[in-house]
């Protein structure tokens, strides 16, 4: 049996094409098995995206680099690409279906400029950034969950931050407790249907 987190995952193609609306505009994606919410977008991802959306501006993310780490089939890469066009974005996974996705999705949105990388974590990618937008991958387990948390904070550019977002009954109070080991500053921002969205700025 293959995961969202296998590189090459062996489920047989089973597409799916639907849209969603972020900040006033209508966004079409395909999505595939084999990837993270087959079905669509989950509804931590996409409380993460309106959060995130609502204290970061407009105006927001001039030069500053963006990490979709562990990207799927490039919801937040889309819709920030859209949305953000001040941010230089990269999206990021280990598995390679859910990158090609990623590069149907951003196409079919007229997105040509974000960076698609292959990347366990953060060994293929190169520099740092300044915003990191996270939905962890609570079924590979705590060790791994807390190494990406620790390989964010060393990827961030002073001041930057790093948003994710964790139900609370899947270890939410224990990803806070393990973030504040690195981040100067860890706040809960949004509490909805038992998923919380954590805020880290790193100093």
């Amino acid at each position: 049996m293959t995961h969202y987190f296998d590189p090459e995952p062996e489920a047989e193609h089973r597409y799916r094409h639907f849209t969603a609306e972020f900040g006033g505009e209508v966004f079409a994606f395909c999505t595939d098995s084999g990837v993270f919410s087959a079905d669509g977008i989950d509804r931590g991802t996409a409380l993460l995206i309106e959060t995130v959306l609502a204290f970061e501006p407009a105006t927001a993310g001039e030069g500053e680099r963006f990490l979709d780490l562990g990207c799927g089939f490039g919801a937040v890469a889309v819709v920030f690409s859209k949305l953000r066009p001040g941010f230089e974005i990269v999206a990021s996974d280990v598995n390679r279906r859910a990158l090609e996705l990623t590069q149907c999705n951003l196409r079919l949105n007229n997105v040509t400029d974000a960076l698609i990388v292959e990347s366990d974590g953060f060994e293929s990618l190169v520099g740092s950034f300044d915003l990191i937008l996270h939905n962890p991958p609570i079924r590979c387990g705590k060790k791994t969950v807390y190494r990406l948390f620790k390989e964010s904070y060393s990827a961030l550019n002073p001041g930057g931050r790093m948003y994710i977002v964790n139900r609370k009954q899947q270890g939410a109070a224990s990803s806070v407790t393990e973030l504040c080991q690195y981040f100067a500053e860890v706040e809960i921002i949004k509490k909805k249907s038992g998923y919380w969205i954590i805020c880290c700025a790193k100093q």
